[in-house]
């Protein structure tokens, strides 16, 4: 039983060596798609937003690294005019936990470059519309549970400063409709869940300590 403690009570102190806590923040860039109508994608622009919260990084050796992180991360879509109707912006905030695995080569404790994969589960926790003319208030323009993949590079300086950026899709699959005004527009985003076809591109700062 001693002798357990001690190899636990190593391990911890191992682990506790190569690990550190840290803050991230950044801009979050995302823009659903639409299969089957073309002017949808015409009309949808992405909408640049942000996301920030904690990381904490789990160094195993100068190559491979895992982090997760709990982040707020706000995703949003501006859609233009259809067929001569109003246009409006939404967007939707998620607590989300993506689990970043990096690998990559260092130049001593100067830098290191790596690559990374990243999938992630998030819950909608807030939502937003801003609209010109129309009373949006009652739409419900995601699902309330999210999950995807992202995939980027990055560069940390002396170890304790990260510079990242990852393209990210939302797994899920947009439903097909027939589209001829803007409240069929409202219920086709509604309906297929654009949150989970908010694909777009995330770039982070993060400081560990």
């Amino acid at each position: 039983m001693k002798k357990l403690i001690v190899i636990v009570a190593s391990l911890l102190i191992a682990v506790s060596a190569h690990a550190q806590l840290g803050v991230v923040a950044g801009m979050t860039s995302a823009q659903t798609k639409f299969d089957n109508w073309q002017a949808a994608n015409d009309a949808v622009q992405a909408a640049t937003q942000y996301h920030v919260g904690l990381t904490f990084k789990l160094g195993l050796g100068n190559f491979l690294a895992i982090q997760p992180a709990i982040i707020y991360n706000v995703k949003g879509s501006r859609i233009g005019e259809v067929k001569d109707q109003n246009s409006f912006d939404y967007k939707n905030g998620y607590l989300e936990v993506p689990v970043q695995l990096q690998a990559g080569l260092g130049i001593g404790d100067l830098c290191r470059v790596y690559a990374l994969a990243e999938p992630f589960v998030g819950l909608q926790v807030t939502q937003q519309i801003l609209k010109e003319a129309r009373d949006l208030s009652n739409v419900d323009f995601a699902d309330k549970l999210e999950y995807g993949f992202g995939l980027g590079a990055g560069v940390e300086f002396i170890k304790h400063v990260q510079l990242n950026v990852r393209y990210f899709w939302n797994l899920g699959a947009t439903k097909d409709s027939n589209i001829s005004s803007i409240s069929d527009a409202i219920n086709l985003i509604k309906d297929s869940a654009a949150s989970k076809n908010a694909n777009g591109v995330m770039a982070s700062v993060v400081l560990l300590f």
